[in-house]
């Protein structure tokens, strides 16, 4: 009878911790498992409102869908500094959306100038209809 007790709790046991690990665990381990185990993570998409350099890293303040966010580039900043300007499109693979986002993936960087042709510069007659 001692025998089923214990094998009863210790199963009642290994439920418990094994779902409290599904359930929390990622949380709390995903700061220190590399990022190849974490998962690909989340794209956010924005536009570059103002970069400055602060000593070794290059601090980027962006406006997404979600709202502002101040990303942070330590590892790449002499790199990345040049690419990117006031107005250009920024995409970047992240954990996910916050206020604050330290060493992202930049995946893609598009230019102000590349995003939309001016009207100006369309083809007479295409954008516009020409007056009789």
């Amino acid at each position: 009878m001692r025998g089923w007790v214990i094998l009863s709790c210790t199963l009642i046991i290994g439920i418990v911790l094994g779902l409290g690990i599904a359930m929390k665990g990622p949380g709390l381990f995903s700061g220190s498992l590399p990022k190849a185990i974490n998962g690909p993570g989340e794209r956010i998409e924005g536009e570059v409102v103002r970069k400055q350099r602060d000593g070794n890293r290059l601090l980027v303040k962006i406006t997404t869908l979600q709202g502002p966010a101040l990303v942070t580039f330590a590892q790449k900043a002499a790199d990345l500094e040049v690419p990117l300007d006031p107005g250009d499109t920024l995409i970047l693979v992240s954990t996910g959306h916050a206020t604050f986002i330290d060493d992202p993936v930049l995946e893609r960087v598009q230019r102000r100038d590349t995003l939309k042709p001016p009207l100006a510069s369309a083809p007479p007659g295409s954008a516009q209809s020409s007056p009789r």
